[in-house]
């Protein structure tokens, strides 16, 4: 280590002090990164902090990336987008609900029974799906680094079970975002937005009667132990999305070579890896429910999930004029939805 009377004396000497500065591994870009995901969940543990460990290796130290996990730079997770947009940090990870409005043609790739089932597929048929339709309008000034999908999701209930359309009426069912609540409204039941630090503490309560979630998340937030009856049709009832973005002010920054190192580590084939992430977790949360008391995993035939199915037509076709209604190809973009499903049944 040089101290600092050995860099003013190097100075002195005439060697240049920014070749040191990148001799010694000092970066010429930090980038601020910022997260509403707890620092001990898969998606920092397994994803953001190795991600930003790897661009910094691969950039020689040139890049630095400062993940701040939890809303640490403040704000609510709804204010996160308009961070990016406004400069106040450079990247985020974020889901489409948390800014209503914003992405709601993401939205469209959480539409019940549009799913592939499996996040390793339907994540980089997101990613594609995005930048064919939305790359120029919903991000617009965004540089997309991945997008990903949760594994399958499916209905978690406290008392009563869900074993047909019947079932859901009258139940108060926890969603994350606008057209998976305007789902289980098509189903009978009423949607109830929670953040998800909150979604146990509800269900215990009373204050609602299950939750639409994917398998990965019940594990760690231990929801098996309020949540008895898990129902899922083949495939799941839909899967989420994750987003993570970078401003394209910040990405237009760097040198073509650095570019080159962001570019290497994103796009569809990062969203295949966090897909395969994503779907590890599965079977140890089915292992976890199965082995807690009382609870019983009901699986949907068939036939039942064409009844939910059919019953959820209208929010297809809200969805289609809404896409229409803000200048894009609803159909076109609902066609290449069912081909991205399709292709899980080929």
């Amino acid at each position: 280590m040089i101290n600092r009377r050995g860099v003013f004396g190097l100075a002195a000497a005439g060697v240049a002090l920014p070749a040191l500065v990148r001799a010694q591994g000092a970066p010429q870009f930090t980038f601020r990164l910022h997260s509403f995901s707890s620092p001990t969940a898969l998606d920092h543990t397994m994803h953001l902090d190795r991600w930003a460990e790897r661009i910094g290796a691969a950039s020689g130290g040139r890049i630095k990336v400062e993940v701040y996990p939890a809303m640490q730079l403040g704000g609510q997770p709804r204010d996160l987008v308009q961070q990016l947009e406004d400069g106040v940090v450079d990247m985020i990870w974020t889901v489409p609900g948390f800014t209503p409005g914003r992405f709601m043609g993401v939205e469209g790739l959480e539409l019940p029974f549009m799913n592939t089932g499996l996040s390793v597929s339907e994540s980089p048929a997101a990613f594609n799906f995005v930048q064919k339709h939305l790359a120029d309008n919903e991000f617009r000034g965004i540089k997309i680094i991945a997008i990903n999908a949760t594994d399958r999701a499916l209905v978690h209930t406290t008392r009563k079970p869900i074993r047909t359309l019947e079932d859901w009426r009258g139940l108060r069912i926890r969603v994350a975002g606008r057209w998976i609540g305007e789902a289980v409204t098509a189903l009978g039941a009423t949607p109830v937005g929670i953040a998800l630090p909150g979604v146990y503490e509800a269900l215990a309560r009373g204050q609602v009667d299950g939750m639409m979630i994917n398998w990965a998340i019940t594990q760690p937030f231990r929801f098996y132990e309020v949540a008895k009856f898990h129902s899922q049709p083949a495939g799941g009832i839909f899967q989420g999305m994750i987003l993570t973005l970078m401003s394209q002010r910040s990405y237009n920054r760097l040198p073509a070579d650095l570019k080159a190192v962001i570019d290497a580590d994103s796009g569809a084939p990062l969203s295949a890896r966090l897909g395969e992430i994503w779907d590890s977790q599965t079977q140890p949360a089915i292992d976890a429910t199965r082995a807690a008391p009382g609870n019983e995993i009901i699986d949907i035939p068939d036939a039942e999930k064409a009844r939910w199915r059919t019953a959820v037509q209208p929010v297809y076709d809200a969805w289609i004029a809404e896409m229409n209604r803000r200048g894009r190809n609803g159909r076109a973009m609902f066609d290449d939805i069912q081909a991205i499903a399709a292709s899980a049944r080929s």
